[in-house]
């Protein structure tokens, strides 16, 4: 399947209209469905989820245009999708397909040609919005909906965001997102206040960190007055408290973070809350506050798969790309810096940093030398586990003794993690199809090509395959930090 350029080469065969516009092209027809469509639905509508929409390509006479996610994606499908076919069949001389897609469902020779189609908007100066008090708080200009790589291990955190922005069905007054450090906690409660501030819906946000209001806190109790902190935090109608742990263990605290979240949601606001851990394993709260975390909903992000750490490395050098335009990145060196870090996607985005601090911000383009230099900079020297190691973290993710995943029961609970540990037998080490099946105990090396070829096909729709081959990596992980 070609891309099939669209510009002016087309030459004579190109019919303009009086304004220069190109009447074939399918950039500018889109164009002009949007402002058709803008008087066809609800404004509403169009400004949450229809304007939001990118053009893509036109791939073999089909004209492919995305939404930014899921959650996007699904709204448009069940709800916008008859009409915008129709105004762009009405639209379209040349009488092409229009094909409405998921960014993240398009393939990746596609989208390697064309970019992120919400890149631009990455450089937009950052809004600020007014808190109840004097203070102005500055958003984070890179932490937005558009930078944050959605897939199977924060699609339900940032659905609820996105729910949450979208003023969506009430559901409970807190909300709780959990998971590890690293995990982009922040970056969807930051997602959150930049999305809600640039509406200009009138509703007030205000977004802080639990050891921030610790802080003030503890400062207005030594001064005798905590007004300016109840007036900041209490007069929102979305508040966004990050790192809750901060506050766990400090009774004075806890109390009055509890009397502050109360009055918010006593007035009609909503509070979004982020953790470490799930709110039954939290420890060091009051009994008001723990219930308040139980009675939360509650949601997990995890860490990013293997995929989702690509899409993150490719959106970042590509953000990169716009000051420094020779930042280019082959798959190569993606898979280099993705199968070396080990850590969530700040790590991989600390690789990019300092690889552009190794180029001389453009002096130099970056190549797989340098990027060796930073790996072993950041990472160490990189140690493949043993196969024995890769066996021991898949015996121990799914409960198995060693005769069983060396055996040759062909039964589910026994072949699917076996195939699974011969995968990353070779995706994480350097060994052969021959050496791997020997220690397996098995004498034809096609046993393990079968088992790499199922798990890399289901790998590509399969999620919870997704999420056994991730867990058993990150055993892996841990079984060599043991050994150190």
């Amino acid at each position: 399947m070609g891309l099939q350029e669209e510009s002016s080469r087309r030459g004579e065969d190109n019919q303009k209209g009086k304004t220069g516009k190109d009447i074939h092209r399918g950039r500018d027809i889109w164009i002009d469905v949007l402002n058709d469509t803008k008087t066809q639905t609800s404004a509403e509508d169009f400004d949450k989820w229809i304007s939001d929409l990118r053009f893509v390509a036109e791939v073999d006479d089909e004209v492919v245009i995305a939404a930014r996610d899921q959650l996007a994606f699904d709204r448009i499908n069940s709800n916008h999708r008859p009409m915008l076919k129709r105004i762009w069949r009405k639209a379209d001389p040349k009488g092409r397909a229009l094909r409405i897609t998921c960014w993240k469902d398009i393939p990746a020779s596609t989208r390697d040609l064309v970019d992120n189609p919400w890149a631009a908007e990455l450089k937009r100066p950052a809004k600020v919005t007014e808190t109840a008090s004097t203070d102005r708080t500055t958003l984070e200009p890179g932490m937005t909906f558009a930078t944050l790589i959605v897939g199977d291990t924060n699609k339900r955190a940032v659905g609820l965001a996105q729910e949450i922005v979208a003023g969506g069905k009430r559901g409970a007054d807190v909300s709780l997102i959990y998971g590890r450090q690293g995990t982009g906690k922040t970056h969807i409660l930051r997602a959150i206040e930049g999305a809600v501030a640039h509406l200009e819906d009138g509703r007030r946000v205000t977004y802080m960190t639990a050891e921030e209001f610790m802080t003030a806190f503890v400062d207005g109790a030594r001064a005798g007055d905590t007004r300016d902190l109840k007036t900041q935090v209490r007069d929102n109608d979305l508040l966004l408290i990050d790192d809750l742990q901060w506050i766990a263990g400090k009774q004075k605290t806890d109390d009055a973070f509890f009397a502050n979240i109360r009055s918010v949601t006593k007035k009609g606001g909503r509070v979004v809350l982020t953790a470490d851990e799930a709110p039954g394993d939290l420890k060091g709260f009051s009994q008001r506050m723990r219930g308040e975390l139980l009675g939360a909903a509650a949601t997990e992000v995890g860490l990013p798969d293997q995929e989702m750490r690509r899409e993150i490395v490719r959106l970042h050098a590509a953000m990169i790309r716009q000051d420094q335009p020779n930042f280019e990145l082959d798959e190569e060196m993606i898979e280099k810096i993705v199968s070396t870090v080990r850590g969530p996607g700040r790590e991989l985005c600390g690789v990019l940093w300092s690889l552009q601090t190794e180029t001389g911000y453009g002096e130099d383009e970056p190549d797989m030398e340098m990027l060796v230099t930073v790996l072993r900079r950041q990472q160490g020297e990189y140690q493949a586990p043993s196969l024995d190691n890769i066996k021991r973290a898949t015996m121990r993710a799914f409960g198995l003794s060693k005769t069983e995943i060396e055996s040759a029961n062909k039964s589910r609970t026994i072949c699917y993690p076996r195939q699974i540990a011969m995968y990353l037998c070779r995706e994480m080490t350097d060994k052969s199809y021959p050496q791997v099946a020997r220690a397996f105990s098995k004498k034809d090396h096609t046993t393990v090509l079968h088992a790499w070829r199922k798990v890399k096909k289901a790998l590509q729709s399969d999620p919870d395959m997704v999420r056994d081959v991730e867990r058993v990596r990150e055993m892996v992980f841990e079984i060599q930090a043991e050994g150190n």
